[in-house]
């Protein structure tokens, strides 16, 4: 039986213990602290592709042997092959791929739509869908109807299951007699509507270089310091004349740090995007490669991570160890390594971090709570939570001196406390700075029709875009699955007990962990209502005490209506704390709703995390806090071309500037303190707050 849990969050107890993330499973010697994030750089999260290779941005814009390319596709432009493909009609173009390109519908697929909504409309959906592929781009592809379906959760699985199926290739709507009207999205060749003029102007585009690229998509790896994936892409798309769903990729990365991902874009020539480089701040893009299909959500094994923790100190009874520098140096190194190679061989416990739960003062698992008890006037009194002291700062802050980041802060307390307070709900609506996204669907849906609209909550929330107003349920299930984990641990540590979950034998879809919003160290992007589910079973006794199974195999469910639960009294444990009051009295196996969009299918996680790969950590001491520990890719990139700044360098934007504590700084110089350079790989379902909080302890809570 592990031992029970004696440490609770990092400065601040209760609040993991709110979260469940009371228990650890790697023995420590001490506990010991250090600040993360001091300098964005100080952070740095490289993707790791399905090959398992670590990406790292290698070239900023084009190389020598790619312009050089360029320049002879120029010359050799005129010769027959290239003269005769770019003449002929697109249809004659496109017909050599087009085997290649057909997405054939899996038996199984078309089963369960045919369950759904007919063997008629089904069999006229796929036909559709191989001749939208196949046909001449300016052909019309007809659209199709079905027959009336007169229940709306009908209606939406269909809509959900089309869109899955059919990689949201087919669009889908509802008539006004309850039938689902089927569209085909066409792809059109970009540069189509200069060929107007007929052969004459293709001639003419001959004699340009690269009239078209290469092929559909423009891979490339995006480097970004201190922005967030979705302003980068957003970014290079307005720049690019695109649209920000042109641009596909993997997962999102934490926004204050430095972090390299594999990106795609369509119909874009490299020479394009690689103009954009000195053009946007904080982003770079390089190692460009056509390829002729794109980058999408989830396709990564993981990230790696390279954490510098500054200022680290030895914590003895909670507080700062008085010891030298020296002596605790050496304490980290002989005590720390330990640690960690106990947690690369038996793993940890894998919680959902605290970002899955939001920043703000009332959590999104509480917001989630509410709106699966049917309390939606509450979940929008609490999405719009706001501090009266902060809302106050903002009348008197100086716009043009403050940080933005800080300054959207407190515009978002000042205009959530004019709209809950009716001083002017419509200039909270208008003001509401655009990246806090949830709050500005709700305070522009409920003010659209003046007071007729006032109180349509619900109408708010589903105005919320779907990932995001997952968020808030995901959080829920994030916060169940934290206290079972807690729960099952203290009880029974590694030791595997009949009735524990196992996925089942013949299944061998990948187990997702569900998807994680914006924000640090969130490194799985998948949707959990996107992800094919996975079946778990039950152990019997015999196969508990069998030692076929270990603690690596038994899986624990997110809350939902397709999941099973744990036949023992762990499962006993999701109906006695979610049927609590303060938890929504709810009820475990019906997570099914009125409304679709606020159904929960649930998941099942692993109950113990592993790094991908050996871990290390270094510690060293220095003086300075503005030095680089660990160079990153950008860094590494310079010093080849002999442009490296001095690592001591000052970085452009950082939160509350740096300028401001320029003297104190100074002031501090001489001063030796310990920096830990982490470095591990984890999978896109873990979180690295979670892993440092195992290595290093926390705070017990007084």
């Amino acid at each position: 039986m592990a031992e029970p849990a004696k440490y609770h969050a990092r400065g601040a107890p209760s609040r993991d213990k709110v979260l469940g993330i009371t228990q650890r499973a790697t023995p420590i010697a001490f506990s010991w602290a250090g600040e993360m994030r001091v300098r964005f750089s100080d952070f740095q999260v490289n993707e790791i592709g399905l090959d398992g290779k670590v990406v790292h941005l290698k070239t900023v814009g084009l190389t020598e042997e790619q312009k050089q390319a360029e320049g002879v596709t120029n010359k050799e432009e005129p010769q027959p092959k290239p003269t005769e493909e770019e003449t002929k009609p697109a249809e004659e173009v496109e017909k050599p791929q087009a085997p290649v390109k057909i997405i054939e519908i899996a038996p199984e697929d078309v089963k369960i739509l045919t369950d759904l909504a007919g063997d008629k409309f089904v069999q006229e959906l796929v036909e559709m869908f191989r001749e939208a592929q196949t046909a001449d781009p300016e052909q019309r592809v007809k659209p199709i109807s079905s027959d009336p379906i007169d229940e709306k959760y009908t209606r939406g699985q269909i809509h959900q299951e089309v869109r899955r199926i059919f990689q949201s290739r087919v669009d889908t709507t509802t008539d006004g007699n309850g039938g689902i009207v089927a569209t085909a999205i066409r792809d059109r060749p970009r540069g189509k509507k200069r060929n107007r003029n007929g052969p004459q102007q293709r001639d003419n585009n001959r004699e340009r270089k690269d009239n078209r690229p290469a092929a559909e998509y423009l891979h490339f790896t995006l480097y970004k310091d201190n922005r967030d994936t979705m302003d980068a892409v957003t970014q290079i798309s307005r720049m690019l004349r695109s649209k920000p769903q042109a641009i596909g990729y993997a997962g999102t990365k934490d926004r204050r740090a430095s972090t390299s991902q594999r990106c795609s874009i369509r119909y874009t020539h490299q020479r394009s995007l690689a103009g954009l480089n000195g053009n946007l701040w904080g982003i770079s893009t390089g190692d460009y490669e056509y390829r002729d299909e794109g980058i999408h959500l989830g396709q990564l094994l993981g990230n790696e991570f390279v954490i510098t923790l500054k200022n680290c100190k030895v914590l003895e009874d909670g507080a700062d160890s008085s010891k030298p520098v020296s002596e605790q140096l050496e304490l980290l190194k002989n005590n720390v390594v330990g640690s960690l190679e106990h947690m690369a061989k038996n793993g940890w416990i894998n919680y959902f971090g605290h970002q899955r739960f939001g920043t703000h003062q009332i959590g999104t698992h509480e917001i989630g709570k509410l709106i699966l008890s049917d309390k939606y006037e509450d979940a929008v009194n609490a999405l719009l939570t706001y501090d009266p002291e902060i809302a106050a700062k903002y009348e008197i802050a100086d716009q043009q001196d403050g940080n933005k980041i800080n300054m959207e802060e407190l515009a978002r307390h000042y205009a959530c406390m004019l709209f809950k307070t009716g001083k002017d709900v419509n200039k909270a609506a208008s003001m509401m700075p655009r990246r806090f996204a949830a709050e500005v669907c709700v305070t522009r849906h409920l003010t659209r029709g003046g007071a007729s609209s006032m109180k349509d909550y619900v109408g708010s929330l589903t105005h919320i875009t779907r990932g995001l107003r997952s968020m808030y349920l995901h959080a829920y299930q994030s916060h169940v699955w934290n206290h079972a984990a807690s729960m099952r641990w203290e009880k029974y540590g590694t030791k595997v007990i009949a009735g524990d979950l196992v996925i089942a034998d013949d299944e061998a879809t990948p187990l997702f962990g569900g998807k994680d919003q914006d924000g640090d160290e969130i490194i799985n992007p998948v949707d959990d209502d996107d992800s094919t589910p996975v079946r778990a079973r039950p152990l019997t006794a015999e196969e508990a005490a069998s030692g076929r199974f270990t603690i690596y195999d038994v899986v624990l469910p997110t809350p939902g209506y397709q999941v099973t639960y744990p036949d023992n009294d762990v499962g006993a444990f999701y109906d006695e704390f979610m049927g609590r009051e303060d938890n929504g009295a709810l009820d475990p196996r019906k997570m099914m709703r009125m409304r679709r969009e606020f159904s929960l299918p649930g998941r099942y996680r692993k109950v113990m995390n592993r790094f991908l790969a050996e871990p290390s950590i270094e510690f060293r001491t220095y003086t300075d806090e503005k030095e680089q520990m660990h160079p990153t890719d950008l860094d590494v990139i310079k010093a080849a071309a002999g442009e490296q700044e001095p690592v001591a360098k000052k970085s452009k934007v950082e939160d509350g500037g740096e300028e401001n504590g320029a003297a104190a700084e100074d002031e501090e110089a001489a001063v030796e303190k310990i920096a830990a350079i982490a470095k591990f790989q984890l999978g896109r379902s873990a979180y690295a707050t979670v892993t440092l909080r195992e290595l290093m302890g926390d705070l017990q809570e007084e």
